[in-house]
């Protein structure tokens, strides 16, 4: 008897310790997940805060963070989605620009916008590319070369290389901006390039004593970046500074809502130009700019007969330029029309016993001005009637 009871208490205590371990592990995994959501919710917050201030890069990162915790969150991948599109394009126009900027010779404005087309989508092919063929020359040998009348950079590429192309390498390596700008008398250096033997030895080649860095070259750490975290762009400590450097976001930004206003897409302008009002809410020219857009958007629906979003939208564009006396007028003509016509309305559905139909057509008359017309004395008859017929209706139900 006392083995059994022994036996019992043993299975009891068993049970409890149990009971206890298995709701340990319940709170234990709830408070995982609430850890959990908090840190969703953080990345999906800091994102969208990014996003409004115009800065897309940090936005995409947070969102690409908040996968990592929960992978089919539609929020974060929407946000991946849309900023993706949003980097590659601005990374794809800096691009074009550099070579454009290649292409006329300026070397350091093509770097510049390479850097920048990485600095939006650091997995940039093209840009990469062109910065490796824009890297330093490693050969510091050099012969001095005093510019003749009528010599281009050209045509001193083909007197040492014996190829024209090659005169990149001297404007690169002489810090030579715009490689159509050269003077006459004025002293360059012809850098030796590995592998290609200078084709004149009429003056000894000089060494240029300069430090070697430390640093891996730019194509070598480029193909470090791909086992990198692909969030941040990996270029060459020398440019490290230039890569650095803060993108002009309202320029970007005011630039594209100027592009769409031309096109006369006034609600995607509008967009725009206020991403740059959240980073700079004092700039003038998006200021201008919205007041137009918002004007032009207004007379767009004012014409369409869509008189209350006409009326707020000619608001808006007065709220950005006081000056405009157009905006006050349309603004008065916007509501009487408004106003008429929902009244008429009215009118004719009380007329057709409409009763509920023509109080709420007079009510958004109300809510413009409750003086119009008899619109106030009007909905109080409306709903007298409607109180009356209410009752007629109960009192034949009941009999």
């Amino acid at each position: 008897m006392k083995k059994n009871i022994a036996l019992i208490w043993i299975v009891i205590l068993f049970t409890m310790v149990s009971g206890c371990t298995e709701h340990f592990k319940k709170f234990s995994q709830k408070i995982a997940e609430y850890r959990k959501e908090n840190l969703l919710q953080s990345y999906l917050q800091t994102g969208k805060e990014y996003e409004n201030k115009g800065k897309l890069a940090e936005a995409y990162k947070r969102y690409k963070q908040a996968i990592t915790v929960s992978p089919q969150n539609k929020e974060a991948l929407k946000g991946i989605d849309r900023l993706e599109k949003e980097l590659l394009k601005w990374a794809e126009k800096y691009y074009l620009e550099g070579m454009k900027f290649y292409n006329q010779g300026k070397y350091p404005l093509a770097r510049r916008k390479f850097l920048t087309a990485l600095k939006f989508w650091p997995d940039h092919l093209g840009a990469k590319k062109m910065l490796i063929s824009l890297k330093p020359v490693n050969d510091r040998k050099y012969i001095e070369h005093i510019v003749k009348p009528g010599e281009s950079l050209s045509e001193i590429a083909m007197i040492y290389y014996g190829d024209s192309r090659k005169f990149p390498v001297i404007a690169e390596y002489n810090n030579i901006a715009d490689a159509a700008l050269t003077n006459v008398g004025q002293k360059i250096r012809i850098p030796k390039i590995q592998g290609v033997p200078f084709l004149t030895e009429k003056q000894a080649a000089k060494t240029e004593k300069i430090k070697t860095p430390d640093s891996a070259s730019l194509d070598q750490k480029i193909k470090k970046a791909d086992v990198k975290d692909k969030e941040e762009p990996v270029v060459e400590e020398e440019v490290k500074e230039e890569l650095e450097e803060p993108v002009d976001e309202v320029k970007i930004y005011r630039d594209q809502g100027v592009e769409f206003f031309n096109e006369m897409k006034y609600q995607e302008a509008i967009a725009e130009f206020n991403k740059v009002i959240n980073v700079d809410p004092d700039d003038a020219i998006t200021l201008e700019y919205l007041a137009r857009s918002h004007f032009q958007s207004a007379v767009a629906l004012f014409e369409k007969k869509d008189y209350l979003k006409a009326k707020n939208e000619f608001e808006l564009s007065l709220q950005y330029n006081k000056n405009c006396p157009t905006c006050q007028e349309y603004i008065k003509k916007s509501e009487e029309t408004y106003m008429e016509i929902h009244y008429k309305r009215g009118v004719a559905r009380f007329g057709k016993e409409q009763l509920i139909g023509a109080i709420m057509e007079w009510e958004l008359v109300m809510a413009i001005d409750s003086s119009y017309k008899e619109v106030a004395n009007n909905i109080k008859k409306a709903k007298i009637l409607l109180k009356r017929l209410e009752e007629i209706k109960k009192s034949q139900k009941t009999n």
